[in-house]
């Protein structure tokens, strides 16, 4: 598997399907190792206008997170290396200030919740979910 990250910069505002305004200044990486996931959420995320960064490994994301001032990670649990839930402790011990979401398909939000996620998704999931998480402020803590 080539380890890769995409980076996306797009238009400085985007109307939400309800009318209001979703800003780009959000910076969010998103780690998963799921190729449909990554265009999904490619396609979904610009169209709102975020400055995203996607990478396939825990050990990428880490690498970013040190170098990169995130304000949202959002981790998938099953990948090479290192699982979203070690990654999440890892990340926390680097930043209290960004938000960390975890998603899943299996029901893991109490494990990513207490090893310091502020929020998890469960999969299947619409980008718009993700973008009102981010833009919006649905977090749970």
């Amino acid at each position: 598997m080539m380890n890769r990250h995409y980076s996306i910069n797009a238009k400085n505002y985007m109307s939400d399907p309800l009318g209001g305004r979703m800003c780009n200044e959000q910076k969010v990486l998103i780690v998963d190792d799921n190729p449909e996931l990554i265009s999904t959420l490619r396609y979904g995320l610009d169209s709102y206008g975020f400055q995203v960064v996607f990478c396939e490994t825990g050990i990428e994301a880490l690498n970013l997170a040190m170098n990169i001032d995130f304000d949202y990670i959002v981790t998938d649990y099953q990948m090479p290396q290192m699982n979203g839930i070690e990654l999440t402790k890892r990340l926390r011990e680097l930043s209290s200030r960004v938000v960390i979401i975890g998603m899943s398909a299996d029901d893991l939000g109490i494990a990513f919740l207490n090893a310091g996620a502020n929020d998890f998704l469960q999969k299947p999931f619409i980008p718009y979910r993700l973008a009102m998480m981010i833009d919006g402020g649905d977090i749970l803590s």
